[in-house]
């Protein structure tokens, strides 16, 4: 349970920080440009932030850790906002590819659980604010569980401990 409390929770660099991006963005500034896993936010939040800050954003996607990685790496790109998942995170830092976040830029981040916080891919909170946190599924085989699986409950069964 504590391993998936630190891939999820450092999955993401937060929206809270996509949001709070746009108080540094001034005049200067006419675009955000964000690299995120695909379908993680709807197209219609980010035209509503577009209207509402006054810039446009630049949202690309990519489908793993290891294809944002490369394309980051081999300098082709450049964006104010990655969403690495947390041992991802842990080796941009070591490759000191990521920039240190001011957190008094970000109103929300107290508001996050201190369970969240002080994860050991970054372990003084300077590089990256969880996002999402969350489990996607439960895989089980049918050969074994042969009753119907609709809810998480079946997870602690005794009759299916070990």
């Amino acid at each position: 349970m504590k391993r998936n409390i630190k891939l999820f929770a450092g999955f993401l660099i937060a929206v809270f920080l996509l949001f709070t991006l746009a108080g540094c963005i001034s005049g200067k500034k006419e675009r955000l440009t964000v690299y995120n896993w695909a379908d993680y936010i709807d197209e219609s939040v980010l035209r509503q932030f577009e209207k509402e800050y006054g810039v446009k954003v630049i949202y690309e996607t990519f489908s793993t850790n290891e294809d944002m990685y490369v394309k980051l790496k081999s300098g082709g790109a450049s964006y104010d906002v990655v969403f690495p998942s947390d041992y991802m995170i842990e080796r941009m830092i070591k490759e000191d590819m990521l920039e240190k976040i001011d957190m008094r830029n970000i109103d929300n981040y107290k508001y996050i659980d201190d369970t969240f916080k002080n994860l050991s891919f970054d372990p003084d909170n300077e590089y990256s604010v969880p996002y999402l946190w969350g489990t996607l599924g439960i895989l089980y085989d049918e050969n074994i569980i042969t009753e119907p699986v609709d809810s998480w409950d079946i997870l602690w069964d005794e009759k299916y401990k070990g």
